[in-house]
């Protein structure tokens, strides 16, 4: 409740801010004015935060938001559904599960939520709840899916990670009047000591869940059965990433064949030897790491940052090296996902945005990606600032020069007592 007679502003220019937190919100919305900006990675813009998105076939997004709302949105279109799946929180994780669990021939969706529970629904009917997964104590930050098993995991705040199996078929689900209640059939708690940030499978089989968090480890489980995966060769001990090499929140994680990616807000991303649990190379950044995607068969590694940069990084040959800069979102990016010959990213700027792979590692324009359309009308702004920039100096200094009747009349008359004497 607020106080009676208080003054409310939604400027944050009016609340105490340093020199550099007031330069960088400056810089923030002058970006955001920016047309080029406006049209850079051709935008779906919710209306909201996006905080998470999975992708559903090659036309559908599914976006978890911070309006309490989970969607789906047409990537042609770039249009949200204007029904929604409610929570009573924040939308912090979306997946959606494999092509072969349908309802009524629609993809099922999940989303996860501070208000600590998952619903499961139609990607096609959002508002049609067809189950709950309940069992969390506190925010449900984020979610993953078997590729091939109706097998949900999911990583809460309060250092949980919990297992659940939906129904093999989901039309049973469908014909109930109300949402079905599932608990989880497995419980990890006590490994972790800080909350859990981002799960992963290992790409190739689907066999080992990979989990880390604020606790700056990584651990690993069966993900069929939830036990601790044992070190190879020593089945006494438990795989683990202890946290020294990361030293603070790991926030994203992938892994490809022989590789985990680790993404943290020590300004790091790693790439790690999976069998050896060592690194194998070390991605530098001047601020936090929010984001990883490793893209393989390019070799490269795309990195979001809590700027709204992405950096691509050239992995595959000697040093790793960027390669590219995208400067594409106003805000922290959110997630990262690739799907054929293109990869989104998200970003707290409330937009989503696609690129062609290949059209970024290719781009022989400068370091900064800019597609040759935008950068034409980028040239076009900048000649025109310019402009008005010369044209405003330009008035200024008339101003400046011009005297006043007044201030005539006192110089003529200093300049005849001048010839006076």
């Amino acid at each position: 409740m607020g106080i009676a007679g208080a003054n409310v502003s939604s400027d944050r220019r009016n609340f105490f801010m340093s020199s550099a937190q007031l330069d960088a919100l400056e810089k923030k919305e002058e970006l955001e004015c920016d047309p080029v900006r406006q049209k850079l990675g051709t935008p779906l813009r919710p209306g909201a935060r996006i905080l998470s998105f999975d992708l559903c076939g090659s036309d559908t997004v599914v976006l978890g938001l911070s309006s309490h709302q989970a969607k789906a949105a047409n990537l042609k279109t770039r249009e949200c559904t204007a029904a929604a799946a409610k929570h009573g929180g924040p939308v912090t994780a979306v997946a959606v599960l494999n092509e072969s669990y349908t309802v009524n021939g629609s993809r099922i969706a999940l989303s996860a939520s501070w208000d600590k529970i998952v619903k499961v629904w139609p990607v096609d009917d959002p508002q049609n709840t067809l189950a709950v997964l309940t069992g969390h104590s506190d925010f449900v930050k984020c979610v993953a899916v078997h590729p091939t098993l109706p097998i949900v995991y999911t990583g809460s705040a309060d250092k949980s990670i919990m297992f659940w199996r939906l129904p093999e078929s989901l039309e049973t689900l469908a014909q109930s009047t109300t949402p079905q209640e599932i608990a989880p059939f497995k419980t990890v708690k006590g490994q972790h000591t800080g909350q859990i940030y981002a799960m992963c499978l290992d790409p190739v089989s689907a066999q080992v869940l990979y989990s880390t968090g604020s606790d700056a480890s990584v651990r690993a489980w069966d993900s069929q059965t939830g036990v601790a995966i044992a070190t190879k060769g020593d089945e006494s001990s438990d795989w683990c990433i202890a946290r020294g090499q990361h030293k603070t929140n790991i926030f994203d994680c992938k892994a490809t064949e022989n590789t985990l990616w680790t993404a943290s807000a020590d300004n790091t991303a790693i790439g790690w030897d999976i069998e050896t649990r060592t690194t194998d190379i070390v991605l530098e950044h001047s601020t936090t790491v929010t984001a990883v995607l490793p893209i393989p068969q390019v070799g490269v590694v795309v990195t979001g940052v809590r700027d709204g940069a992405l950096y691509v990084w050239r992995v595959n040959s000697g040093v790793p090296k960027i390669i590219r800069e995208i400067n594409a979102h106003t805000d922290d990016v959110s997630c990262l996902r690739v799907a054929g010959r293109v990869f989104y990213s998200s970003g707290l700027d409330g937009t989503l945005r696609k690129w062609d792979i290949q059209s970024v590692v290719n781009f022989v324009g400068g370091f900064e990606y800019m597609p040759a359309e935008l950068q034409a009308l980028k040239d076009q702004n900048t000649s025109s600032k310019q402009g008005s920039d010369t044209l405003a100096k330009s008035s200024k200094s008339a101003n400046q020069s011009a005297l006043t009747e007044e201030e005539e009349r006192e110089l003529a008359e200093l300049m005849s007592d001048l010839d006076d004497m």
